[in-house]
C-alpha cells in the first residue's frame, strides 16, 4: 500500500516544485513537499486504519457461554464477560533515499469475570474468577521501496519483543514481507505479496496476502478486499464523517506463570477473533478520529501451550462461540516525520 501513496505524492510533489523552483529556496520547497507527503498519507489513512500514527480502543464483548478442555478433558464450564484495551503508537526514526525505519509501541490488556462456574474436575474450584492480564510490545521495522526486473516492489523486515514485567523480554519475533503492486488505475488497485513469520506461536510461517480496492462512482462506495485482513465497505457520509462495514481479523497473545506442579510453567494463551460489523468515524480535530463499532465477535481459537512449544501442542482450550460487541477508539492521523 505504501507504494500507491508514493506514487500519487511523488508526481504532485514534482508538479509542484517544478512551478515554484525561480520564488523559493530549497528548505522552503522541502517544507512544502513535506506538508504535500503528509496531506496525502492523512488522506489514505482515513481508508486503512494500519497506516493511522497511533491509537487507542477499548471493546466491551457481551456475555457468553465458555467451556474450557485440560489435555483433551472437560474442566469447567461458565459465563463469562471480556473488556480489553487496545493501544499502539507509530514512530517514524529516520528516513534516506528509498528506505524506512519506523518503530511500534503496542499494549493490549484483558479482563475475564467468570461466573457461574459448573467444575468438571476436582482441582478446579466453581468460585467466581476475575482475572487481568496485560502484555506490551516492541517492534522496529526496516522498509524499502525498490524495483525487480523494473517493476516496483516494497519489503520490509522486522523484529518484535514481548513482555508483561519490566525486567526481561520474554518473547522475541521476527517477519518479513514482499509487496507488489500489479495494477492501478483512477478507480481500483492490485497488488500481491507474502509474509515470513518467525514465531513458534505464528498460525503459519508463510502467509500470502491480497489487497484489492475499487471505488464503485455511482454508489460512493469503496471496498477494501485486503486478505487475510478484512474485508470490508466505506461510504463517506460527509466531510468529516464516514461509516465502515465487513468482518476484521485480529489477536492477541498473553503470557501466563501457572503454579500447578503437572502443568508447564511458563506459557502463552493466543486467541485469533473475527469481528464483523459496522464502524462510524468522525474527525474531532485534523488529526484526531473518533470511533463506535458494534457487531458480532467471534473467537474461532483460544489456546495456551507451552513457550517453547507449538499452537497445535496446546495442553488447554476454551470454546467460546459468538457474541455481540461494542468499541469505542481515539485514533490519530499521520503527524510525526522521520528523524533524517
Amino acid at each position: 500500500m505504501k507504494i500507491k501513496f508514493y506514487l500519487g505524492t511523488i508526481v504532485l510533489s514534482t508538479l509542484f516544485t517544478a512551478s515554484h523552483a525561480q520564488n523559493t529556496n530549497p528548505l522552503t520547497r522541502q517544507r512544502m513537499i513535506d506538508s504535500l507527503k503528509m496531506s496525502a498519507l492523512s488522506d489514505y489513512a482515513t481508508r486503512y486504519p494500519i497506516l493511522r500514527q497511533g491509537s487507542i480502543a477499548t471493546d466491551i464483548l457481551g456475555a457468553r457461554t465458555i467451556k474450557g478442555e485440560l489435555n483433551g478433558h472437560d474442566l469447567y464450564e461458565g459465563k463469562t464477560n471480556i473488556s480489553r484495551i487496545r493501544a499502539a503508537f507509530k514512530i517514524p526514526l529516520a528516513e534516506w533515499g528509498k528506505n524506512t525505519i519506523t518503530g511500534v509501541v503496542s499494549y493490549q490488556q484483558i479482563h475475564f469475570d467468570t461466573k457461574d462456574i459448573t467444575s468438571y474436575n476436582p482441582a478446579f474450584s466453581n468460585a467466581n474468577q476475575s482475572l487481568t492480564k496485560s502484555t506490551v510490545g516492541f517492534t522496529a521495522t526496516f522498509s524499502r521501496s525498490d524495483s525487480i526486473f523494473n517493476h516496483p516492489v516494497t519489503y520490509s523486515a522486522s523484529v518484535s519483543g514481548l513482555t508483561d514485567e519490566l525486567s526481561s523480554i520474554k518473547r522475541v519475533n521476527y517477519s518479513g514481507t514482499l509487496n507488489v503492486p500489479l495494477s492501478r488505475t483512477a478507480n481500483s488497485s492490485w497488488s500481491v505479496g507474502v509474509a515470513v513469520i518467525i514465531d513458534p506461536s505464528s498460525v503459519a510461517p508463510v502467509v500470502p496476502f491480497v489487497s484489492y480496492w475499487h471505488k464503485f462512482k455511482d454508489a460512493d462506495l469503496d471496498l477494501f478486499v485486503d486478505i487475510p485482513y478484512r474485508l470490508a465497505v466505506r461510504k463517506q457520509l460527509s466531510k468529516k464523517s464516514w461509516v465502515f462495514a465487513g468482518s476484521e481479523l485480529g489477536g492477541s497473545l498473553f503470557f501466563f506463570d501457572l503454579k500447578q506442579p503437572s502443568l508447564p510453567q511458563n506459557n502463552i494463551y493466543t486467541s485469533l477473533d473475527i469481528k464483523t460489523g459496522a464502524t462510524f468515524e468522525y474527525m474531532l480535530t485534523k488529526k484526531l478520529v473518533f470511533g463506535v463499532s458494534g457487531g458480532i465477535f467471534t473467537t474461532a481459537q483460544a489456546r495456551m501451550f507451552d513457550h517453547n512449544a507449538k499452537p497445535n501442542d496446546y495442553f488447554f482450550r476454551t470454546s467460546n462461540g459468538s457474541i455481540p460487541y461494542v468499541s469505542f477508539s481515539l485514533s490519530f492521523l499521520p503527524f510525526l516525520k522521520s528523524l533524517r
